[in-house]
Order: C-alpha cells, then sequence, then structure tokens
C-alpha cells in the first residue's frame, strides 16, 4: 500500500476520521458501524479506505460477517482511544466553567422509564425551571457507553462498574403481579402471563416467571413498555413494578401467595468529570427528585 505525500494534508488529522475507526473497532463490522451513524455502508468503507491508503497500512482483515483489526490495527486503535480520552477530557475542562444551565444533555434510558416516569414526572419541571435547556431521550435497551459520549447522564437497571463515574442509586422498585380487575379472581391456572423477552439476557422477571410461578407466558414482548399496555389493556397478568398501579385505577395486585417477587434497583449514572457542569447538575438532581417516587 503506498505511503501517502507527507506535503499533502491527510485525512489522519481529522478526529472524525479517527473516530470512525474506532466506531468500526466497537461495532465489529463497516454494516453494523454504518447503521449505527446513520450512513451508508459504502462511505464506511470508502472512508476506512482512504485512512488505511494515508497511513500506508491495513487496519483491518475483511471477512464475511465482520472486520477484524490486524495487530497493528490493535496498536493503533489504543492510540486512538486515548487521543478519544484526551478530546473528552478538554471538552470537560471547558465545560466546567459553565455558570448558565443550557445545552444539550442526553439521557440514556428504558422506553418504559421515559414513557411513564422522566416525560410525564421530569421533563416538565426541567422545562419550567430551565427554559434553556435541551434534552435528548435515547431509548434503547442496548447500553449507551457514557465513556465514549453517546450519552451524558444513563437510567439503569444494574450498576455500573466500568468507567470512571459518578453512580447513585435512584430508588429500589417493588414488584408484584399486577393486572386489569377483571382477573381479580381468576385462579392461578387460569392466569394469562405476559413477559418479555429480551434478546442475549435472562431478567429477573423473567426468572421469577420460570422458576416461582412455573408458567409458560401466552403473551410474549420485546419491551416492557408494550407489555405494561398488554396488561393495561386486560390481555393478561404481568410482573411488573407496583408503582405502576398510580398509571390506571383499573390495575390490581394479583396475590398468589408465592415466595416475594424480585425488587429492581434504578441507578444513575455520569463521568466523574461531568457531575458539576450545571447543566448535568441539574438534570441529576431533577431525576432524583421525581423518581424516588417509583419505590412507592
Amino acid at each position: 500500500m503506498p505511503r501517502r505525500n507527507p506535503s499533502r494534508p491527510s485525512s489522519v488529522e481529522n478526529w472524525a476520521d479517527l473516530e470512525l475507526f474506532l466506531k468500526v473497532t466497537r461495532a465489529g463490522s463497516f454494516s453494523a458501524a454504518a447503521r449505527s451513524l446513520g450512513i451508508e455502508q459504502s462511505t464506511v468503507s470508502r472512508r476506512i479506505r482512504q485512512l488505511e491508503e494515508e497511513l500506508g497500512l491495513t487496519l483491518f482483515e475483511r471477512q464475511a460477517t465482520r472486520s477484524v483489526l490486524t495487530p497493528l490495527g490493535e496498536s493503533l486503535a489504543k492510540r486512538a482511544e486515548a487521543i478519544e480520552a484526551n478530546i473528552h477530557a478538554f471538552v470537560d475542562e471547558a465545560q466546567g466553567s459553565e455558570r448558565e444551565v443550557s445545552g444539550t444533555v442526553r439521557i440514556a434510558l428504558t422506553e418504559s422509564i421515559a414513557v411513564y416516569s422522566v416525560i410525564p414526572d421530569v421533563l416538565p419541571a426541567l422545562r419550567k425551571c430551565y427554559p434553556n435547556l435541551k434534552l435528548e431521550l435515547l431509548t434503547s435497551y442496548s447500553v449507551a457507553s457514557l465513556g465514549q459520549r453517546e450519552a451524558e447522564i444513563a437510567l439503569r437497571f444494574f450498576r455500573p462498574e466500568s468507567g470512571d463515574l459518578v453512580v447513585q442509586k435512584v430508588a429500589t422498585m417493588k414488584t408484584a403481579i399486577l393486572a386489569h380487575k377483571s382477573f381479580r379472581r381468576v385462579k392461578k391456572e387460569a392466569l394469562p402471563f405476559i413477559s418479555v423477552r429480551l434478546e442475549g439476557m435472562v431478567t429477573a422477571e423473567e426468572s421469577y416467571l420460570q422458576n416461582v410461578i412455573q408458567c409458560e407466558p401466552q403473551l410474549i414482548t420485546s419491551s416492557y413498555h408494550s407489555q405494561i399496555e398488554a396488561v393495561r389493556a386486560g390481555l393478561g397478568a404481568a410482573l411488573i413494578p407496583r408503582s405502576l398501579k398510580r398509571l390506571d385505577r383499573s390495575l390490581v395486585e394479583i396475590n398468589l401467595k408465592l415466595p416475594p417477587p424480585p425488587e429492581l434497583a434504578l441507578w444513575l449514572a455520569t463521568p466523574r468529570s461531568l457531575r458539576h457542569v450545571p447543566r448535568i447538575d441539574a438534570v441529576w438532581a431533577t431525576l432524583l427528585l421525581h423518581l424516588r417516587s417509583l419505590e412507592s
């Protein structure tokens, strides 16, 4: 592969191209990186090929379904990650001098927490107090990386352990078997259950349904939002947070005289360097204040 002409401007000096290199590294393929960025795979391929030509080396071994870093590519990926960390530190230090609560905060969370708690309870309070603040809600079950700044704040049902983060428990949510009141007197054997099945994991609720209630669900969804709406529509019962009874007075708790169901811990996390930036601090405090009610 030819060496680049030193007198010619190089995209290697452009952080966007190194960032794309890291995106492909983390996604595992050109196509996956393109999907996450919302661009064409051909664009990713062209830019990576241009980067390789300017460096005069091969970064990836192209395989049928994935792209594997070459040994030198692995070494350069670590260098690129160090550059990324320095850029984030530069931005964080600059933002630490902010005085006004303004700008954008991206919050990574599940759709159910967004729909039933953050949108109705948290966002109106933030808008009233901080009119210059802009928010992005990243609703997904995939984990948005705080370290890579895909989000500034995350609400998660597990305690984050990796990265230099500030982590605080928001609430411990009690769960219960809830259903429409029409199911109040239905026996366990005749009670239709609604379950959530997430790819690559067995949730505490699904484990309880299999091992304690010991029944097969009659309806399976791929999201908690659709599960809750199915319960509200009178399609069956589900093991969901007790606090959801406040959504709908027709929801009642079904007592099957079984061992206590699992509790769900909700955690709030942000990079340590961002914790006291005014816009982050404002959103953090407001989330804590309004999501405490989930413990009821």
